[in-house]
């Protein structure tokens, strides 16, 4: 049953199921998301939210590293520092937001989005110079052969 066996799904068979698994893993990756923010806000403890939250991050940084292991920044869009100080920006928006929302001192809660979007947006160019390089070298190694 677990063997390798040959695929008995045709190509449009094949695409549709992985469509059904993308759509299944960003409900689930948004219902974890929605379950912390209710826990978070009702008071819980990050002990509390722990399970949820390693399974947010792990489900992250697989993903991360398949797709950049594989030269893919996004299925519709190339990576630029345009796009990533937008997304950054939105990270440290949302990141102060919360803060504010869970009462702590706003201008705690603007130092800590403003900290969130600057790591994110360090991150994002690092991934994406490491991008750019990999995308190279898989347009090297493909006109080579």
């Amino acid at each position: 049953m677990f063997r390798r066996k040959q695929p008995v799904l045709d190509e449009r068979e094949m695409l549709e199921m992985y469509r059904i698994e993308h759509a299944g893993l960003w409900l689930m990756y948004a219902l974890l998301v929605g379950a912390v923010l209710v826990q978070l806000f009702s008071g819980a403890t990050m002990r509390e939210m722990a399970g949820e939250v390693f399974v947010i991050v792990t489900v992250c940084v697989v993903m991360i590293i398949a797709n950049a292991r594989q030269g893919i920044w996004a299925m519709n869009a190339r990576p630029s520092a345009r796009d990533n100080a937008a997304c950054s920006a939105m990270a440290g928006v949302a990141v102060a937001a919360v803060q504010a929302a869970l009462g702590c001192d706003p201008l705690a809660a603007l130092g800590s989005g403003a900290a969130a979007g600057l790591l994110c947006f360090l991150i994002l160019m690092a991934l994406m110079r490491y991008m750019k390089r990999r995308q190279e070298a898989r347009e090297r190694t493909l006109e080579n052969e």
